[in-house]
């Protein structure tokens, strides 16, 4: 039976990684809301209803379809909780939901290891994304802090899942 999965969190703060290792581990599709948003619909600006739509549909469409999802973004809670709460009710399989509880400062820290990235956006845009803690209105999220590193945060996941 296929499995939702969604990491939330904000810029830097490691949903990306986590996803890309339970990709490896699941053979699930990934659906990133950055991709999504930046290179299928060319967005550059604030989240639109367009990308909140597609990336419900996305998910919606692979777990009809048999396939495990993991959803990986900062998913803002006001603009993407409703669509979060239509996928777990309509998806009669298991749903987690994990949200990284981290203070500015520790995603700036975590942002700065990754020099790629961090030559595009910086402390001062991030200040201006992050969100702090924001949980999703009816739905139960797992938080993930500052101490859990990638290998536990993984397998964590795995072992929630039964895997």
């Amino acid at each position: 039976m296929p499995i939702l999965i969604v990491l939330r969190g904000n810029s830097g703060s490691g949903k990306s990684t986590v996803a890309r290792a339970l990709q490896r581990e699941l053979g699930a599709a990934w659906i990133e809301q950055d991709y999504f948003r930046r290179v299928v619909l060319g967005e550059r600006g604030n989240y639109s209803p367009l990308t909140v739509e597609l990336i419900e549909r996305s998910s919606a469409l692979a777990l009809r379809h048999g396939r495990t999802v993991i959803m990986d973004g900062i998913f803002n809670a006001s603009k993407y909780g409703e669509a979060f709460r239509r996928l777990r009710d309509g998806h009669p399989g298991p749903s987690w939901f994990y949200a990284y509880d981290l203070t500015l400062e520790e995603t700036v820290h975590r942002h700065q290891s990754r020099p790629r990235k961090a030559a595009h956006f910086g402390e001062k845009q991030m200040g201006g994304w992050y969100r702090g803690w924001d949980p999703l209105p009816g739905i139960h999220e797992q938080r993930i802090l500052a101490a859990d590193s990638l290998e536990a945060t993984v397998a964590r996941i795995l072992t929630d899942l039964g895997v």
